[in-house]
């Protein structure tokens, strides 16, 4: 927990990003799975994507770049698939229903595939892979994103750091950016002066550095080289090209541009357990590969073997149990949006 971090019950954060939604016009419904998504990656310790980011929302709703009524609409069915246009409606709302839509396949057809166009951020990826993992299913949620990320061999911004979210019944999750880094960790960095680790960015001329402020002006790199390179162009493929949304180098910054609606794509799968196998055969082999994996030897620095997923998910329990912390510059700029809204700011837990 950060020097000065305040602890706030979930319940009462995500009344409060519901209120602040609803205040700009979003309906009662897109309003709570907006909150959700949003408190639930602080919940899993992921602040990049939490509630620091709930003033830019509001900021994009407030200068008409987002619609806060799109009217969503399912413009493509086949077999076990769809498209969504989500009309320029909020991230996580268009990413929420393109889930229930993907579930609601995959229980008649074994897999349910929904490509999302004319979106926004949406937030964690991990959130929508888990509603399925939640319902039984294997879950795959990817998304693309401005420009951050340079392609492998090249020196300026190209890819956004195109997310990819997996959530596998029994707890098995992951929910990774195909740069280095997130780009929300590089903001995180500049904010706080803290350096960015080795080989994850290079300033404008192309040179490596751990100076954030260089990173932005420059480009992040793709995690594992050219591997994480082709894995990004794998998801805009999907998300940009397939979708029909806009590809990452059209997508403008979610931070800079006042102008432009984000334009944005997705693209949502769900798996049902139950039409590859048996379910309780399936929760066997998860629980007997997770054993296996615990069991390895930790290698020097490291207490033990953890699987994707388990670090968030204790953190959610214990956030649930305890109160989830936020730092003093993130409380500040709520109470601004609360004042601002006439919202009522939600009391810490810790005085």
């Amino acid at each position: 927990m950060s020097e000065g971090a305040r602890l706030f019950a979930a319940t009462t954060l995500e009344d409060f990003a519901a209120a602040v939604m609803a205040a700009l016009g979003l309906p009662d419904e897109d309003a709570r799975v907006t909150a959700r998504a949003i408190v639930r990656a602080d919940l899993e310790g992921v602040e990049t994507h939490g509630l620091s980011r709930l003033p830019n929302y509001v900021a994009r709703l407030q200068k008409g770049l987002v619609n806060p009524t799109p009217r969503m609409t399912f413009v493509r069915w086949r077999g076990g698939t769809a498209v969504l246009d989500a009309d320029n409606g909020m991230g996580q709302v268009a990413a929420a229903r393109a889930m229930a839509e993907a579930i609601r396949l995959a229980g008649e057809h074994g897999s349910g595939w929904v490509a999302v166009r004319h979106s926004n951020h949406f937030g964690a990826a991990a959130y929508y892979a888990n509603l399925a993992a939640e319902a039984g299913m294997i879950g795959v949620a990817l998304s693309n994103s401005p420009p951050g990320m340079a392609p492998w061999g090249g020196r300026r911004p190209f890819l956004g750091t195109n997310p990819i979210g997996v959530g596998i019944p029994g707890g098995l999750g992951l929910d990774l950016a195909t740069s280095g880094v997130a780009r929300g960790q590089v903001l995180k960095a500049a904010r706080t002066g803290a350096r960015l680790p080795p080989g994850v960015a290079i300033d404008a001329t192309g040179a490596p550095t751990d100076d954030p402020q260089a990173a932005l002006q420059g480009a992040l790199l793709p995690v594992g080289g050219a591997k994480g390179y082709a894995l990004a162009l794998a998801v805009e493929a999907l998300c940009g090209v397939l979708a029909g949304a806009n590809l990452s180098p059209n997508i403008p910054s979610y931070f800079d541009d006042w102008e432009h609606p984000s334009g944005a794509g997705h693209f949502i799968g769900a798996l049902d357990v139950a039409a590859f196998a048996e379910p309780e055969d399936f929760a066997g082999g998860i629980e007997r590969l997770t054993a296996g994996l615990k069991a390895v030897p930790p290698a020097a620095g490291h207490e033990c073997v953890r699987v994707p997923g388990e670090r968030r998910a204790r953190r959610r329990q214990e956030r649930a149990a305890h109160g989830v912390p936020l730092a003093p510059a993130t409380v500040a700029a709520l109470a601004g949006l609360a004042r601002d809204l006439n919202v009522a700011m939600p009391a810490p837990v810790n005085g």
